[in-house]
């Protein structure tokens, strides 16, 4: 009984130093009591999602509940930006392959889009099936032209 209340009072001494954290994107990195990274996340808005975790177990499944009762610490780095949150996220998931970020641990990445000079993008490939048939018409390619001179141009090709 008497480890499960300094578990409880851990837990919400790590809430009230997650609600001191700042309104703008960044990315957290969770620590277990050995000082090993078991975490990166990234977040829009830091304070919210960090305090999150030590909120309510209701909201949780088994799993973030396990990395919770895990987590000894955490610390952040301010963004300028969603997207380089989301970039140094990817790069540091890469570095120390957290035992909880269990989907870019491999040698995959982010999607990306591609800019050529060609102003039309290449025909999507045939329906095969119903299930890739829903995949290929909620992707939108966007190609940018670039060798059109002068103020009229249309920049943004969607197809």
């Amino acid at each position: 009984m008497e480890e499960q209340e300094k578990h409880l009072e851990h837990i919400r001494e790590l809430r009230k130093k997650a609600m001191r954290l700042p309104l703008h994107p960044g990315v957290y990195i969770m620590h277990d009591k050995t000082g090993k990274i078991i975490y990166i996340g990234k977040a829009k808005a830091l304070k919210n999602r960090v305090s999150q975790y030590f909120g309510s177990e209701k909201n949780h499944d088994k799993k973030v509940r396990q990395m919770v009762s895990n987590v000894e610490d955490f610390e952040y780095i301010l963004t300028d930006s969603e997207f380089e949150a989301l970039v140094l996220e990817c790069s540091l998931i890469k570095q120390h392959t957290p035992k909880y970020n269990i989907l870019l641990k491999d040698d995959k990445g982010y999607h990306y889009i591609k800019v050529t000079r060609r102003p039309r993008a290449p025909p999507a490939p045939p329906r095969a099936s119903r299930r890739r048939s829903r995949c290929w018409t909620t992707m939108r390619t966007i190609s940018v032209r670039l060798s059109a001179p002068g103020p009229r141009r249309r920049l943004w090709t969607k197809r």
